[in-house]
């Protein structure tokens, strides 16, 4: 087990290249379990949140030794952050004061949190779409868990879980996508101005939600969209991950089609949002983070259409997560104000577009 004063970062998988990644920036699967024998994490009695969070600690350090295993209680503020900017625990989870922990795997691609709305929230990630890669990673862990655990689960209902919309099944299975020319509107007559709307409908008719980088209740920033199946009762988890890939052709269609339209039509219009993006980016001394991530957007964009050379998607990606607060803070080893991580963002941006950035 590693030493919690001083553990390692997961891996910033994020940034490595993956099938479709010009519109499909990752993917991830996420299993709800719970123990059978306590109660629901809302239900907690006096001490059980503590003495379930020990029984699967240990549990999961036996089912792979390599884990790093965090108590997020003792745990600094400024390392929950980085582990929530890298997508290994949620918000909730970091803000939550009950006894709770995760487990994450040095690439980062696997991690497991303790007591969050579940007592076991198991997920995998992988960069672009690779739903059969993560399936069978999903499965292995949750079968090799459920070995040493007894899961609640009955034959009428699936796995118990704490919110009736994750019970069946317990499977969210979901992929972050780049949409900038479905969301695109310069104006009312140009392709795009409709296409997201297209895509809510779409995903709605095969039960299927559509929402923001971080999932449920998060804006859609940077025209970066989740998209995730929403029913898990009742339908086998092939039909979950059958759902998705059935809608996410049309998606990919509708995106590409339109960026071509757009290159074709109104070309100088996106190489100057292009453009401006990079010299804003390359030369700003200060610049919040939506700012960025907006302006991020437009330069994924100009590197996919090939507009931009010499910047690769991975620059991109793990700029996306670098600049966030708490990377921000943990670099600079100290917490910092919001207008002193804006100086420190836009240098660090700046230095590594200009490939001057020597970490």
């Amino acid at each position: 087990m590693s030493d919690e004063r001083d553990p390692p970062l997961p891996g910033l998988w994020l940034a490595e290249e993956g099938p479709e990644q010009d519109v499909v920036v990752s993917s991830r699967m996420r299993l709800a379990r719970n123990v059978d024998g306590y109660h629901f994490r809302s239900r907690f009695r006096d001490g059980e949140g503590e003495r379930l969070e020990q029984y699967l600690h240990g549990v999961l350090t036996e089912v792979d030794p390599s884990f790093t295993y965090l108590s997020l209680a003792d745990t600094p503020q400024t390392l929950c952050e980085v582990l929530f900017e890298r997508h290994i625990v949620s918000q909730e989870h970091v803000t939550a004061q009950h006894p709770r922990g995760v487990a994450y795997t040095n690439d980062g691609t696997t991690s497991v949190m303790v007591n969050e709305e579940d007592h076991l929230r198991i997920q995998v990630f992988g960069p672009g779409l690779d739903l059969e890669t993560l399936v069978a990673n999903v499965d292995d862990l949750d079968d090799r868990i459920g070995e040493r655990v007894d899961y609640s689960f009955t034959p009428r209902h699936g796995y118990l879980t704490s919110c009736p919309t994750n019970t069946g099944t317990g499977l969210r299975v979901s992929v972050m996508l780049h949409l900038p020319a479905l969301s695109y509107r310069p104006d009312n007559s140009r392709p795009g101005t409709q296409g997201i709307v297209k895509v809510h409908n779409a995903a709605q008719k095969l039960g299927l939600a559509v929402r923001g980088m971080h999932g449920e209740s998060s804006r859609a920033e940077g025209d970066f969209y989740q998209i995730s199946n929403q029913v898990t009762l009742g339908r086998p988890s092939s039909q979950a991950i059958g759902d998705l890939l059935d809608a996410l052709p049309q998606v990919l269609l509708y995106e590409r089609e339109i960026r071509a339209a757009l290159l074709k039509d109104d070309r100088t219009r996106i190489e100057d949002t292009v453009w401006r993006a990079w010299a804003v980016l390359t030369n700003a001394r200060q610049i919040t983070s939506a700012e960025a991530l907006s302006l991020l957007s437009s330069l994924r964009l100009g590197v996919c259409v090939e507009m931009i050379d010499g910047v690769g998607l991975g620059t991109i990606h793990r700029l996306m997560i670098a600049m966030r607060p708490g990377h921000l803070q943990r670099r600079a080893g100290s917490e910092l104000k919001p207008e002193d991580r804006d100086i420190v963002r836009a240098t660090l941006i700046r230095d590594t577009l200009l490939g001057t950035d020597g970490n």
